[in-house]
Parts: structure tokens; C-alpha cells; sequence
């Protein structure tokens, strides 16, 4: 596989399309069979035919290769080794508002972090857990977490696609995404909604002046 996909110069990928492609990379860490578009749905959160719409979206822009066979997904580029972590829009911790792709600019890798990309927060829903309106929050890419985790979560589709920052507790037949503020009310994600994980927040940063 190449190095990376700067070096091929790749067209970029949505947040879908990178929570697809890292499912692909966690199978093959794993050295498991690439899934199929019923299995890869149910890791986005969506059908296998929105699956199946990402999967070619990335053929599309050459980061993958499908085959006939419904396993038959061969990636052509691995993750990207950066020496900085982009800031991508912003997030709500609140309501959630619209999360547009567009680099705000760069923070240099932290040694040892996880993360892959930044987040402005924009509200007060999470302020019982020191997260503040205009912090940076890191994440890491992610299309599962465990329960209690804090998350970036992906509401919506298309160009009406939503993110959030919220505790994360799944439930039977439900997802609810708890926000950390005792005024406000969770957020309950019900059978049938469009519903993904971008990430785990795995760090905060706070700018004064």
C-alpha cells in the first residue's frame, strides 16, 4: 500500500467516509475479513445500502479497491502519519449545530495522544467536565465506544449531517447522548435516526486571552 494518502494526493473524505474507512483499517489491524456492507452499516450506524454508497465513494477517490465479492474491499492507503492534527469547524456541546469539514488550522502532535483531529466546542453542555465554550477538544477516530465514554457524535446525513459532544450510553433500543450540565436534558437517538461516532474525546484545550 502507499504511505499515505497525501502522498497519492486523495481527494479528502467526508466524516462517513472516514468512519468507514476506519472500520476497513480496524479489520485489517485485526487481520480479519473486510466486512460486508450489512456488517460495515451496522458499525456506522446506518444500512448497508448507505454503506454501500460510502464504500464507493471511496473506490471513487482511490482509497479503496471492491471486488465482485461482497468481502472483496481492498484498501490502497493507509492512515496518513502526521506531524500536526488538523482543527476541523466546530462542535456543539449543546445543541448540535451543522459540523462542516473546513480546516480551521493545525495544532502540533502531542507526544504520546491519540488524537487525530481537533474540535472547536461551541456551548455549555458539558461544563461539568471542564469542557468550555471555545475549547479545543481532541479526538481520536473511532466508530465505537464504550459506554461512558465522551464522544463526538454524527446526527443526521448529507449536508444536513449534525455533530455533538456528549457522554455516550447506549441502551437497549436506544442511544442517549448525556450532556454534563444538570440544566439541560439528554439527548435520545431512537431506532431508524442517522446516528455515528466520529470519535472519543481524549483531551481538552483551552486558549486564554
Amino acid at each position: 500500500m502507499e504511505s499515505s494518502s497525501a502522498a497519492k494526493g486523495l481527494e479528502p473524505l467526508s466524516p462517513r467516509q472516514k468512519a468507514a474507512l476506519a472500520v476497513l483499517q480496524e479489520a485489517q489491524a485485526a487481520q480479519e475479513c473486510p466486512p460486508t456492507r450489512m456488517e460495515l452499516g451496522s458499525k456506522m450506524g446506518v444500512s448497508g445500502q448507505t454503506a454501500d454508497f460510502h464504500l464507493r465513494a471511496l473506490e471513487r477517490k482511490g482509497y479503496v479497491e471492491l471486488g465482485r465479492n461482497s468481502r472483496s474491499v481492498r484498501l490502497l492507503v493507509e492512515a496518513p502519519s502526521e506531524s500536526a492534527i488538523p482543527i476541523l469547524g466546530r462542535v456543539a456541546a449543546g445543541m448540535p449545530i451543522l459540523a462542516l469539514e473546513n480546516r480551521e488550522g493545525s495544532l502540533p502532535r502531542i507526544e504520546g495522544s491519540r488524537a487525530n483531529f481537533a474540535l472547536r466546542v461551541q456551548g455549555d453542555s458539558m461544563i461539568e467536565v471542564g469542557i468550555l465554550d471555545g475549547d479545543l477538544v481532541l479526538v481520536e477516530e473511532a466508530v465505537s465506544a464504550s459506554r461512558g465514554e465522551i464522544v463526538v457524535a454524527l446526527l443526521g446525513d448529507g449536508e444536513e449531517m449534525e455533530a455533538t459532544v456528549k457522554r455516550y450510553l447506549p441502551e437497549a433500543g436506544r442511544i442517549v447522548l448525556h450532556p454534563e450540565n444538570c440544566a439541560l436534558s439528554d439527548r435520545v437517538v431512537h431506532p431508524g435516526e442517522s446516528f455515528a461516532l466520529a470519535g472519543r474525546v481524549v483531551g481538552v484545550l483551552r486558549c486564554w486571552g
